[in-house]
């Protein structure tokens, strides 16, 4: 049972990496253009003969990037992500047509140094702001007027799934530490 296409596109998982048993990064085709501001969020559901499972997660992409890329972690007594867990490259899923949130980074307020706290999964919303930030750095749409602090933490090294890209990030641009 599909739900709705009004509301709803068939999306298939593209690419999958792996960061630990209970941690991977998808990447889903939304078969087009999927219009969002870095910091919300999209509703990826799963369907199954019982029913259809579905549940928000924060987008890493950022606008200008083809493909919506998701981190996510695996909740054993979860209703959503024992489904998803197994997906592979290729598997199907849905994804609602509008993305919803305002956990999006304020440049118009006046405020100019933004200090981002994260654990874990927590750090996607961040990781859309750098990328597109740096996107816009690179073709001089951005001054870099807004600083960005960012501070994650974790049990373990390894369940910092951006950590290198961050980092490397960090290197290139004044605005990200």
């Amino acid at each position: 049972m599909f739900p709705s296409e009004n509301q709803y596109y068939r999306v298939r998982i593209i690419e999958r990496r792996d960061i630990s048993d209970d941690l991977w990064v998808i990447r889903v085709d939304p078969g087009g253009a999927y219009r969002f501001e870095p910091g919300q969020y999209a509703t990826l559901g799963i369907v199954t003969p019982e029913k259809y499972h579905e549940r928000a997660y924060s987008i890493v992409s950022a606008p200008h990037e083809k493909f919506l890329e998701f981190f996510i972690e695996l909740v054993p007594q979860g209703d959503v992500t024992p489904r998803l867990h197994p997906c592979p490259v290729g598997g199907e899923l849905t994804l609602r047509k509008v993305p919803k949130g305002r956990f999006t980074l304020d440049t118009t307020s006046g405020r100019t140094n933004h200090l981002l706290l994260a654990t874990v999964t927590g750090v996607a919303p961040f990781v859309s702001y750098a990328r597109s930030l740096h996107h816009q750095w690179k073709g001089a749409q951005f001054a870099g007027e807004h600083k960005l602090f960012l501070l994650e933490g974790a049990s373990r090294s390894r369940e910092l799934g951006y950590r290198e890209e961050l980092e490397r990030f960090a290197a290139e641009v004044p605005w990200l530490t």
